[in-house]
């Protein structure tokens, strides 16, 4: 993705400007940036929110990607507080060097969200990332011989062990899975989490790297709005950013 202000916007540098200094793990990333490659939501996104919401917020993430485990809710927490002005996309892209736990989240999610629904999709990523220990090292093993991977989809919602089962090692959920990564790729993502804002009103897209902070996230919002608007922007105040696992 193209470094540098906004290309044909006056107004970019307030954009650019409303992401904080680098810090030293994310010592190559920018501030928001011109994103016309994030594709807007479709019908495999599992969207958190009001569908038909002027912004959305569009989540790249690994489910073991300890800057996404530090991102936590929050875009959650932006849409819950909108509202109604924002909703939440999340696509997963696990990364090689996380290893099979990365791939095994990534697919159990997406079959959680088959039988539980966005809430059970939403649900089993937040408890996933709470308990793992992160870059590949998964929940660990669960009690007395049970499977933890099962354990923590049912507790979201998916209690049809032998569906899930299937599910996750199904072509059609590896095929979901890579158009999610496909997506990220077209995108121009560099590492996780990338999160994308877009007005569906203009049609406007602009998407930063690293886990900024829903202060951070909530003025974004709030800038695009006022830049698509035609109005001088006011970046106001903005929260730090967290890193972005390359």
């Amino acid at each position: 993705m193209p470094r540098g202000l906004f290309v044909g916007m006056a107004a970019g540098a307030a954009l650019l400007a409303l992401a904080p200094p680098p810090v030293a793990a994310q010592d190559d990333a920018g501030g928001w940036q011109e994103a016309p490659g994030v594709a807007p939501l479709a019908a495999p996104d599992l969207v958190y929110g009001k569908a038909t919401a002027r912004f959305s917020l569009i989540v790249w993430l690994d489910p073991e990607c300890p800057y996404c485990k530090l991102l936590g809710n929050q875009p959650q927490h932006v849409v819950d507080g909108s509202n109604g002005q924002v909703n939440l996309a999340i696509r997963l892209y696990p990364l090689p060097f996380h290893g099979p736990n990365a791939v095994l989240a990534s697919t159990t999610a997406l079959c959680v969200g088959e039988q539980a629904g966005v809430p059970g999709y939403y649900r089993f990523l937040e408890s996933w990332m709470a308990r793992t220990g992160s870059n590949g090292r998964g929940i660990g093993g669960g009690s007395g011989g049970s499977d933890p991977v099962a354990d923590l989809a049912a507790a979201a919602g998916a209690h049809n062990r032998d569906a899930l089962a299937g599910c996750t090692t199904s072509h059609q959920t590896a095929d979901r899975l890579a158009r999610d990564v496909k997506a990220g790729d077209v995108a121009g993502i560099e590492g996780t989490p990338a999160i994308a804002l877009r007005d569906n009103r203009a049609g406007h897209t602009v998407m930063v790297s690293g886990a900024v902070d829903e202060a951070e996230m909530r003025n974004a919002v709030r800038v695009l709005g006022q830049i698509d608007d035609g109005k001088s922007p006011d970046t106001g105040d903005h929260g730090a950013a967290g890193g972005a696992t390359h």
